[in-house]
């Protein structure tokens, strides 16, 4: 017995000093999402549909990170947001025998804890090359064709930081039949030069390969395609010009969709212009944004000139359109896919706690639609939003955001109808 204790004892001894080794942080966030919304998705106060509803959410997140001489390593799990309340009728939740009836005034959580970031990140011993593996959050440019910070991308990152940063990344995007070669990934060459300690350019190419179209097929609806590369360039800058925060981004695709013999190949040809500009006039900063990206071309059947974009579910520039209904697209969150943007704000702060945002959009369609059955058009609408933030400590902090989305004629039914959308989310954060 004396000699399992002290074997005990020298196991215990060993682990506390390995771990005392690594410099070790954890942090975390418990976030309560509460929204209101109306016609989000059949645009008609006549009916009530699945864009008409009130729920409470909850998200959950623990990270941990670790750090040691020439390697670092981070793991957050999170429940992504678990709706307040049983499911009834959903059979997520039952009843045990000899229980009473369900629903009841207790809640079993349907979602569980599940990895967002899980990586390493460890020097080459090649002056300041590394390695970074796993799942992380990705951005290329300035986040407007491909950004992952919701869930993060299964990915290698190979770099070589400094004023000049090139990387090489590979991403897998889809394993799809996992006894079959015929993975989804996408893969990156990038370049970032720090003019001086405020402005950055860069540059980028990315292709994406769907080796047997298994991902284009379920993408685009089983249209048959067999292979799928699509390229993109892109051209980026972010800096201070002056008393105004600049940032400009150019991106240009290209590449093909193949089908069985005897179909011919589908041409991807899309492009998108971000402009964006803020000047801090303390308290009041003033914004712009200036947008577009291509659609595809009524009967233009050899080419898709919409512009593909790859983006997570974070809202981006407006609180209705593209993030909680679709957009010129057909979807959401597509960024300014088939979307002329042009948007004015402010930001204002009221005092050391609160901050008042306003923002107006007026959005149209490059290329005509028929979002809801009515006449194509490419009047998609206008969208005001108003965003109240409170920092109630410095680590808990609650905003309100309300958006009013003006419906344009694109979103018009075959009876003409095409009423305006309300949208209220709030988030109460504490984050440690």
């Amino acid at each position: 017995m004396k000699k399992f204790l002290v074997i005990l004892a020298v196991l215990a001894l060993t682990m506390v000093s390995s771990v005392a080794m690594a410099e070790v942080t954890m942090d975390g966030s418990i976030e309560f999402l509460m929204r209101s919304f109306k016609n989000t998705d059949d645009w008609n106060d006549a009916t009530t549909g699945a864009g008409d509803y009130q729920s409470t959410y909850t998200r959950l997140r623990m990270g941990m990170n670790a750090k040691t001489e020439g390697a670092k390593g981070r793991i957050q799990i999170d429940t992504d947001w678990d709706q307040w309340g049983d499911k009834a009728g959903t059979g997520a939740v039952t009843t045990p025998p000899n229980e009473g009836p369900n629903p009841g005034f207790e809640t079993k959580s349907t979602n569980a804890f599940a990895m967002r970031e899980g990586w390493l990140d460890f020097g080459l011993g090649i002056g300041t090359a590394h390695i970074k593996v796993g799942r992380q959050f990705l951005q290329l440019g300035n986040g407007w064709f491909l950004r992952s910070s919701k869930y993060g991308s299964d990915a290698w990152l190979v770099g070589l930081p400094g004023k000049n940063t090139v990387a090489f990344v590979n991403i897998k995007a889809s394993e799809n039949n996992s006894s079959l070669a015929d993975d989804t990934d996408a893969y990156a060459l990038l370049d970032v030069f720090k003019i001086d300690d405020k402005n950055t350019v860069g540059a980028f190419i990315a292709r994406a390969y769907d080796r047997r179209g298994t991902w284009t097929n379920n993408a685009f609806g089983g249209i048959g395609a067999t292979k799928t590369t699509l390229d993109t360039i892109g051209l980026h800058y972010a800096g201070q010009l002056g008393p105004v925060n600049l940032k400009a981004e150019v991106d240009l695709q290209m590449g093909e969709i193949e089908f069985g013999a005897g179909t011919p190949k589908v041409d991807f040809s899309g492009n998108q212009v971000v402009l964006q500009a803020s000047v801090p006039i303390d308290p009041l900063t003033i914004n712009a944004t200036l947008a577009t990206g291509s659609g595809d071309k009524d009967g233009s059947a050899d080419e898709i000139e919409q512009f593909m974009t790859f983006l997570d579910k974070d809202p981006r520039y407006t609180m209705v359109y593209e993030y909680v209904m679709i957009g010129a697209t057909g979807s959401k969150n597509t960024g300014f896919a088939n979307t002329q943007a042009i948007g004015l704000g402010a930001a204002y702060k009221i005092s050391k706690m609160f901050t008042l945002n306003a923002d107006i959009w007026m959005l149209s369609a490059n290329e005509k639609v028929s979002l809801n059955g009515g006449a194509a058009s490419d009047d998609l609408g206008n969208e005001a939003d108003l965003r109240v933030t409170a920092n109630i400590t410095d680590q808990v902090s609650w905003y309100v955001n309300y958006g009013y989305f003006m419906t344009g004629d694109a979103y018009k039914s075959a009876a003409g109808v095409a009423d305006d959308v309300h949208a209220i989310q709030s988030v109460l954060s504490y984050k440690f």
